[in-house]
């Protein structure tokens, strides 16, 4: 077995369940008597409700419940314990006052027997506001603008060496320029809903599209005051994120509530058009950047301001520049300051690669720019400023292969074979350009713990309140649960999607597959020790008398004497002797061991040719070359599928998703799939994906860094630096719409 690729490419063991219909959705449960609920919204930015009128709505039949801040209980608020977990992107309570923060905003939730009565009952409540000047760009929020100094224990604001000495240099080539990002949105196929069940006043289920059972478990029993046990959370399959359901939205909160209130189940699914305003959304962006190098390419100064929003009910900071140009190419002199402007808008969250994603479209497309006006091949000053150590750190990154990846990009896509005067290429009437860009993904670890229960008969079912977004988990984890165990994939289930089950961290970060596998690892050998325990005590074993530290696993389904296999032992005869059906062990979650010697990161390549019609002028993408370095591959397809579909991703990101504000009253205008663009089979190419590199193990015993995010980094920046090698344009204000070429 390769040690850079996990066994062979397994189908997914979801996949039947998926494509027959067969796999249950968080509100596809069946729970008798539910009931549903449906939201009214502000339609004003900033101001306060004066009064709501519900006569008429509670008057209609089948209306069981109307909730108001008029009359909805308080929730609790619990200080956070040791070791709590969860995440609120807003920081506030649904229906808690009369205040309105952003349009959009939840301030009326109707409970009705069906569906429709909810909705047409909604349609009646009448609620009047005293509206106030609402905050709704940079400019407008000015004076309210801050710098955060850290984001998530990182430092955002970061200076290295004379970065004004290196800029005001006339002997260097420089450039400057500011590069624009819309605000986009998360539009999942499974949009956020939660079914919320009460057993007594006590104890509470909720069915929730999540992407962290455990968080929502905390948080909703510290809200209503209930023993953290008392909590379960089933989320057994999620159709899509991309961080939206990472955080506990308000829906979620309603949901419990309305149930209580009403006496019965409710559910909540969240509309299309509410995916606008209730959960989330990536930040738009406005970065400068501005670059110093030599005339052989050698950077002497990045400096790289970025400008994003935030609300006035969340903190939550998008932060592009620590995230790419604090930690991708060596430079005497860096600078990196982020400012946040608190607006009256929804708050955002994370979205695929939040900071990086857009970081690394700014810095991807300079370091193009910085190129062109070097004379220099895009590749060759790429690897003139490649940094074995970690730039800001000074610490050696470990298992980086990203010269490969660079040189094996090339060579498929034909890198060498580009003419580097724009809009020179040609294929008949269309316009082709080349553009590439690199990928960088930090390699994140949390906390796990997982359970295994090994049967008599040979098979295995092993747990954890992890998560499948879509993205392989189930595969991947049981592909790692095989190796580990030392058993065949056939006979292992692994089970995920249950706050019952042993920590799991937020599905995020690209860290479930390092995090989860490390849990794996650790209850395997807990496995391999209790069997060991079992057998030195019989004396029908062959390892009896020895002593369990001497044992490990030597081969598929046997324990052995590491100094000599030829003394070892059958899982399933040592069960049998021992008079055993099965054997349960646990791990225990603990924090994940630091290495502050070297530093952990995924690197990739990406190459694109796009195609232009000068007359329309459409970019169509119609080749993409992606090649990553994330330590080992676990799940060779799923591995695959994931970097495709951050390339498809950032497709639309490049070339057509923006969510618009309405200026008078702060509401999103794009809020559905007619209006938010995102790309179609028509606008994705076939992408060739692979990799290269080592396992990281270094990094933790499976070798395995995520890959979930990284596809999506530096492919928006590839594409824009294509139309410009086409065109002879710089678009710096994404997406690229055919307006901005004409």
């Amino acid at each position: 077995m390769s040690v850079t690729l996990m066994g062979p490419a397994r189908n997914r063991v979801d996949g039947r369940l998926k494509v027959t219909g067969a796999a249950k959705y968080s509100v596809e449960f069946e729970v008798p008597k539910c009931a549903y609920g449906w939201t009214v919204e502000s339609n004003i930015a900033k101001g306060k409700i004066t009064t709501i009128d519900t006569k008429a709505a509670q008057a209609l039949p089948g209306v069981l419940a109307i909730l108001t801040h008029l009359n909805t209980p308080k929730f609790k608020t619990a200080p956070k314990k040791e070791g709590a977990s969860g995440i609120r992107s807003e920081e506030r309570f649904p229906l808690n006052d009369d205040d309105v923060h952003y349009a959009g905003q939840y301030v009326a939730l109707v409970v009705s027997e069906t569906i429709e009565q909810a909705r047409h009952a909604a349609s009646l409540v009448r609620v009047s506001y005293a509206p106030e000047e609402p905050l709704l760009t940079m400019e407008a929020a000015e004076h309210k603008a801050e710098k955060p100094k850290k984001n998530n224990d990182e430092h955002v604001q970061i200076k290295k060496g004379d970065v004004e000495a290196a800029l005001k240099d006339a002997s260097l080539v420089k450039i400057e320029q500011t590069y624009i990002t819309p605000t986009e949105t998360h539009n999942p196929i499974e949009m956020s809903g939660t079914i919320a069940v009460w057993e007594g006043d006590q104890k509470l289920t909720l069915y929730d599209a999540t992407q962290f059972v455990k968080g929502v478990q905390n948080i909703l029993a510290n809200a209503f005051g209930l023993e953290i046990e008392n909590v379960r959370i089933i989320c057994p399959f999620v159709g899509g994120a991309f961080g939206c359901k990472g955080a506990v939205w308000m829906h979620v909160f309603l949901a419990a509530m309305a149930a209580k209130v009403a006496g019965v189940p409710v559910k909540m699914h969240v509309t299309r058009r509410n995916m606008f305003v209730g959960t989330g959304h990536r930040t738009p962006t406005r970065q400068t950047l501005s670059l110093a190098a030599t005339r052989d390419g050698k950077l002497q100064a990045i400096q790289h301001v970025s400008e994003t929003l935030t609300s006035m009910v969340g903190k939550f900071t998008e932060s592009c520049g620590a995230r790419s140009t604090g930690l991708m190419y060596e430079s005497p002199a860096i600078r990196v300051e982020e400012t946040v402007y608190p607006v009256n808008v929804a708050t955002p969250t994370f979205m695929r690669a939040p900071g990086e994603c857009p970081g690394t479209y700014a810095l991807e497309c300079a370091m193009d720019e910085l190129a062109i006006a070097l004379k220099m091949d895009p590749v060759a000053l790429r690897l003139a400023n490649h940094a074995d150590n970690h730039p800001t750190k000074n610490v050696p990154f470990s298992a980086k292969h990203l010269k490969e990846a660079y040189q094996l990009g090339a060579d498929k896509f034909g890198w060498s074979k580009r003419n580097r005067d724009p809009g020179s290429m040609r294929d008949g009437d269309l316009l082709v350009g080349w553009g590439m860009a690199t990928a960088t993904y930090p390699a994140h670890k949390m906390s796990a713990a997982a359970k295994v229960q090994l049967r008599v008969n040979g098979t295995a079912t092993v747990q954890c309140a992890t998560h499948d977004l879509g993205t392989g988990a189930y595969t991947a984890f049981t592909q790692i649960s095989s190796e580990q165990l030392g058993l065949p994939f056939e006979n292992v289930t692994f089970e995920l999607g249950k706050s019952d089950f042993p920590f799991g961290p937020v599905a995020g970060g690209s860290n479930s597959t390092g995090t989860v596998g490390t849990a794996i690892h650790e209850v395997a050998g807990l496995l391999h020790k209790a069997l060991a325990e079992l057998a030195v005590k019989d004396s029908k074993s062959p390892l009896f008398n020895l002593k369990t530290d001497d044992i490990a696993m030597i081969a598929p389904g046997r324990i052995g004497l590491k100094a000599d296999s030829a003394k070892a032992d059958a899982y399933v005869d040592i069960l049998k002797r021992a008079g055993k059906d099965s054997i349960d062990v646990q791990s225990e979650r603990k924090p994940p061991e630091e290495n502050k010697k070297q530093a952990f990161q995924s690197w990739g390549a990406h190459f694109c040719e796009v195609k232009i019609d000068p007359i329309l002028p459409r970019v169509q993408v119609t080749r993409v070359v992606s090649v990553m370095n994330c330590g080992r591959v676990v799940s060779a397809k799923t591995a695959r599928s994931q970097i495709i579909g951050g390339v498809v991703m950032g497709i639309g990101m490049a070339l057509t998703e923006e969510t618009y504000y309405d200026p008078p009253t702060g509401l999103p205008v794009t809020r559905n799939l007619a209006d938010y663009h995102v790309p179609t089979n028509a606008d994705v190419p076939e992408i060739d994906v692979a990799f290269v590199g080592e396992p990281d193990f270094a990094f933790n015993p499976i070798g395995a860094r995520g890959m979930g995010e990284i596809g999506i980094t530096g492919i928006t920046a590839a594409i824009a630096n294509a139309v410009y090698h086409a065109t002879g344009k710089r678009i710096r204000d994404l997406p690229i719409t055919p307006d901005k070429l004409i």
